[in-house]
């Protein structure tokens, strides 16, 4: 058996990023912090940090991570078995991998009957939603939204819905830009806004829909609300999730210069098989949520 003390200076470590801050989270000195850590890696015989600033787990320290988290969990549950009428003021933390275009549309509206009922915090940590699962696979988080479908082993998937997409820019920037439509070479000019180098979306898009495998201007805003504004404003054109949009195609502040042609991102919501009844409580919150708020994910059995 672990000592439980080692493991959570591990997380406190981890989650904090130094050994000083771990000593004051866990109101011990900062010896002692080291202490746990170099008496686990005895433990095991190998490294669970990277003595790097900010430290950073190992792939062993990873695992035991994921490991403590999953202990919490199941903890936390008993508790609420053995004392369903405690109303201490104790929380339990649940960190969980989003995408922005998720975070600033749905999620939060989602997880927010969850939040009412359980004494529940979030540690949202985020990432292009390519990605987020390696957040999971690392031992960072307990679940996560991600495109990929295929569960992670040792956790389940759970298909949420899609998200679509639309190609669009004020009249004014289609005029200027694409007073032609969108030729290849009016592509190769006009710039388009991204959220970060990760960003593939607008590439494939131009790709899959349009033929346009090569260079553009780049504009990048990594956040979802200058995202928009800088469509709104006329920077570039851009690809913007519908859930995000208000009257503005009503209005005609922006329009589609696709016509009929769109991106369809399916989103799954991907968690650790840790037998945990809040984890399974905030997958089924989740997709009750997304069944009326997202568009249905094709069947292409």
């Amino acid at each position: 058996m672990f000592d439980p003390r080692h493991l959570q200076a591990l997380s406190a470590v981890v989650e904090s990023g130094g050994f000083d801050k771990a000593a004051s989270q866990l109101f011990i000195t900062q010896s002692a912090v080291s202490q746990r850590i170099r008496q686990l890696e005895d433990r095991i015989g190998q490294l669970v940090l990277t003595r790097t600033t900010p430290v950073q787990p190992t792939a062993v320290g990873r695992r035991l991570l994921q490991h403590y988290r999953q202990l919490s969990l199941m903890e936390a549950d008993l508790m609420d078995a053995l004392q369903p009428d405690n109303d201490a003021n104790q929380y339990t933390t649940l960190a969980v991998g989003v995408n922005n275009d998720s975070l600033a549309s749905w999620f939060l509206p989602a997880i927010a009957p969850l939040l009412a009922e359980r004494r529940l915090l979030l540690d949202v940590m985020l990432d292009d939603q390519d990605y987020t699962h390696e957040l999971m696979r690392q031992g960072h988080v307990i679940g996560c939204v991600s495109t990929r479908a295929q569960p992670i082993q040792g956790g389940d998937s759970v298909p949420l819905g899609v998200m679509r997409y639309r190609c669009l820019a004020t009249p004014a920037f289609a005029i200027r830009h694409f007073p032609g439509g969108l030729s290849h070479e009016a592509l190769a000019k006009a710039p388009a806004i991204e959220f970060s180098h990760k960003d593939d979306l607008h590439s494939e898009y131009l790709a899959d829909k349009l033929g346009y495998r090569c260079s553009y201007p780049r504009f990048l805003l990594p956040n979802p609300a200058s995202f928009i504004d800088g469509t709104r404003l006329g920077f570039a054109y851009s690809l913007l999730p519908e859930l995000m949009l208000g009257d503005e195609l009503a209005k005609g502040e922006l329009i589609d210069l696709t016509p009929g042609q769109w991106v369809d991102l399916p989103l799954y919501w991907h968690h650790w098989r840790v037998g945990s009844a809040l984890v399974e409580d905030l997958a089924d919150t989740l997709l009750a949520y997304c069944r009326q708020a997202l568009r249905p994910i094709p069947d292409r059995s």
